[in-house]
């Protein structure tokens, strides 16, 4: 009997028991937790409790398990794998960093010979060559063997997957496209679901029922969450009248999700979901819409955070003001009693920055000032509101690549623009260069991830999530940047075989839509 396609691409229980109510299936899904549970007891072998951790993890159902594999990475510590165990070693290394465990990269010299290639037996052995690229994402910035190991199996795994056989060559496209560290975890959850169901010699059928159960579960708390936050957003006089800015609740919410996508958050996944779609039109009011002479009053009121001031401005800056200002009242009125106003209020300081930081854009772009790559990052950094939406994710937390089409919308210069007129290079020589600048930027905030102990992980992995966000982005043209309707690119998400990479039909897969 054909199974009932729940989310796009896999099937997630068969029509006979889907037949049977929720109030089943969430005891079943009960039943595999407990079931799973005992596992942990029962695996006895450290490399099998590894490779249970790691697709708990990977299939999105970790966090009904976090005091088992807590306790069983702590122990994992001390365990000492054989110097040619290239297999366990490298997934040891991943999981304790993955958790803020530190591992020295020592081990790894053993992978290779004494002319710096990678061993043979590696090399002839796939899982454990997949294994290492994926450590080796983990590396900070002084751990050269981990960067030569990133390049060298990089280029091994890409010279061997077209010989390798299904399913496992399944698998290495999927790490060579992004390392599992590096995706958004709901999504990976969604993507990785069907590549443990084909590997039948690493599939464990209960685990696969229970992740199939747990996404279809979670499925349906994201779409009430994503239904409310739209009905918010277009239930709102303001935004209406914004008629030159992206509306985009639906993706703002995709974002959300990004972050913090278990049960128990689900408050603040909606408020930082609505203050995302919030800060959207706010770019756009600069970009699309405003006059210099009509920016600066606008820019004032902002700045000032002055609800009264903004009756005074024109139509659109009036509108936007009230739109920002009522979402963040939403915000502080949300948040537990006792929460100190200071937390708000650094994020209202943080979205003073960026405004200040759109009017030095602005003035760029009148101009047609090119600036250094070093000026240029000091202002986008800021206005690519990264640091907002952080800051944004932290407090509400308490309760509970775009060159072609920047260019043809003249405004402010790229990074890649940027570079080229500094260095006086080409386009394809700017993009390495800074591809190799994100790459060494991933290395910094992996050393800060295990050495930031004072911050608690559940903080530190949002910043995490936001930046895997941004991954997941960046591999489509993403609808974000763009103005007017797309709801025929949700249509399309249902139909296509093969999973979209943009914020608005990720989200439709995600919730199937």
């Amino acid at each position: 009997m054909a199974g009932r396609v729940i989310a796009q691409g896999y099937r997630v229980v068969d029509d006979e028991r889907h037949a049977k109510s929720l109030e089943w299936m969430t005891e079943r899904c009960d039943e595999l937790i407990v079931e799973t549970r005992e596992m942990f007891v029962d695996i006895l072998n450290p490399f099998a409790k590894m490779k249970l951790i790691d697709a708990l993890q990977r299939l999105g159902v970790s966090y009904h398990f976090k005091e088992e594999i807590d306790n069983s990475l702590e122990s994992l510590v001390s365990v000492k794998f054989a110097n040619d165990d290239f297999h366990a070693i490298s997934l040891q290394f991943r999981l304790l960093r993955q958790q803020r465990r530190y591992m020295p990269c020592d081990a790894f010299k053993e992978f290779t010979d004494k002319q710096g290639n990678l061993n043979g037996t590696l090399c002839s052995d796939t899982r454990a060559l997949l294994a290492l690229y994926e450590a080796a994402h983990l590396g900070t910035p002084n751990e050269e063997i981990l960067r030569e190991a990133e390049v060298e199996t990089t280029n091994q795994l890409k010279r061997i997957v077209d010989c390798i056989e299904k399913p496992l060559s399944n698998k290495v496209r999927h790490a060579l496209e992004t390392p599992s560290f590096r995706r958004m975890k709901r999504l990976e959850a969604r993507l990785y679901i069907p590549l443990y169901e084909e590997d039948k010699e690493e599939c464990n059928e209960m685990i696969l029922e229970l992740a199939k159960l747990d996404f279809y579960l979670l499925q349906r708390l994201h779409r009430e969450e994503i239904k409310e936050v739209c009905e918010w957003y277009h239930g709102l006089e303001s935004p209406r009248e914004l008629f030159y800015a992206r509306h985009r609740p639906a993706e703002a919410y995709f974002w959300a999700l990004g972050v913090y996508y278990e049960p128990e958050y689900a408050k603040p996944r909606k408020l930082l979901a609505k203050f995302i779609a919030t800060i959207t039109p706010y770019d756009d009011t600069f970009d699309n819409y405003g006059l210099w002479e009509e920016l600066q009053p606008f820019a004032d009121v902002m700045q000032r955070w002055d609800e009264k001031g903004a009756e005074q401005l024109g139509r659109c800056y009036k509108d936007y003001a009230q739109f920002m200002f009522g979402t963040m009242n939403e915000i502080e009125g949300a948040l537990p009693k006792g929460t100190p106003r200071k937390n708000v209020n650094v994020i209202k300081d943080i979205i003073t920055e960026v405004c200040k930081g759109y009017v030095t854009e602005i003035d760029w772009r009148d101009s047609k000032y090119i600036p250094p790559l070093k000026e240029h990052l000091q202002i986008t950094l800021v206005t690519c509101f990264y640091w907002a939406i952080n800051c944004t994710a932290f407090v509400v937390f308490q309760e509970g690549v775009t060159e072609e089409f920047e260019t043809e919308r003249n405004i402010v210069a790229t990074a890649v623009t940027c570079y080229m007129k500094e260095y006086d290079s080409t386009k394809e020589e700017a993009i390495k260069a800074l591809w190799n600048d994100v790459e060494n930027a991933w290395k910094d905030m992996n050393e800060e991830y295990l050495k930031l102990t004072l911050i608690p992980s559940s903080l530190l992995i949002q910043s995490v999530s936001i930046m895997n966000n941004g991954v997941s982005k960046l591999a489509s043209d993403d609808h974000m940047k763009h103005v007017g309707p797309t709801g025929d690119d949700r249509q399309e998400a249902n139909a296509a075989a093969a999973v979209p990479f943009d914020a608005l039909t990720i989200a439709a897969v995600l919730l199937g839509a």
